[in-house]
């Protein structure tokens, strides 16, 4: 999983991410004495929310050491370490892996799967929701249209995001023997309150396209794709911008 992640910048605006989290934490129906893991913990709060629904370990993983540094000094109550979720070390230790909105950013989703299902005790579960396909299509789209202007910068780049469908997936699941599984696609409408709010939001989940672009022209260019984008979709009357995205909602049993 790539990426130059700012912890700071992303714990103020990843208040989508946020409310889904808490969404997939209530399908979880949680007793309170599971042990847990949060693959792609980002700045902790989440795996910080989850260890006070139980009295079992909480551990969050996450590959970037600066979003680790950030929910150790944080948050006191999960353990927090480095590591990649397509190598994930753990045998037989969870009842319950969770994830949110962090496994898209992985290439080997073969990887993770087969780390989930050993990391599970036997009938432990899993609840994952990442991007699927079809997500901030209208984000890609307004980029598309800015990109002539910019074309240079951007040869030979690679989406670092992997956006599976439902299909895809359950091809993906049938080898790694789990005892039932199933993933579909959910939409979602995320809204961000302001245009700066979608900035925001832009600046820190969409880096690896920003970050190609030199220093002296990301301010033209990060405006011309807000342009670009409120052209697509214009702010509704009370100023808030809305992101078609699509999830894909993953669960299964050991």
């Amino acid at each position: 999983m790539s990426g130059q992640w700012n912890a700071d910048v992303y714990a103020a605006n990843s208040k989508g991410q946020a409310v889904w989290a808490n969404e997939l934490i209530e399908k979880m129906a949680l007793k309170g004495d599971e042990s847990i893991l949060d693959i792609g913990c980002g700045d902790g709060k989440i795996t910080d929310a989850l260890s006070r629904l139980t009295h079992g370990e909480v551990v969050g993983i996450d590959f970037s050491h600066e979003m680790i540094a950030y929910a150790k000094e944080a948050f006191s109550k999960p353990l927090f370490m480095q590591m990649d979720a397509q190598a994930l070390s753990f045998n037989e230790r969870f009842d319950v892996v969770f994830s949110n909105a962090a496994l898209h950013w992985a290439k080997d989703h073969d990887a993770i799967l087969q780390g989930i299902f050993k990391a599970l005790k036997p009938k432990g579960r899993a609840i994952l929701q990442m991007g699927g396909a079809g997500n901030g299509a209208k984000v890609f789209e307004a980029f598309h249209h800015i990109l002539p202007a910019y074309a240079e910068y951007f040869e030979g780049f690679e989406s670092p995001y992997t956006f599976h469908s439902d299909k895809t997936y359950e091809t993906l699941l049938k080898g790694v023997g789990f005892s039932t599984y199933q993933a579909h696609l959910v939409s979602k409408d995320m809204v961000h309150d302001t245009l700066k709010a979608f900035r925001g939001w832009l600046e820190t989940t969409w880096f690896p396209f920003i970050n190609r672009v030199p220093s002296e022209q990301k301010e033209a260019f990060v405006k011309a794709w807000i342009e670009a984008y409120s052209t697509l979709c214009p702010p509704d009357s009370e100023g808030r911008v809305h992101v078609a995205m699509m999830r894909l909602e993953v669960q299964l049993s050991k």
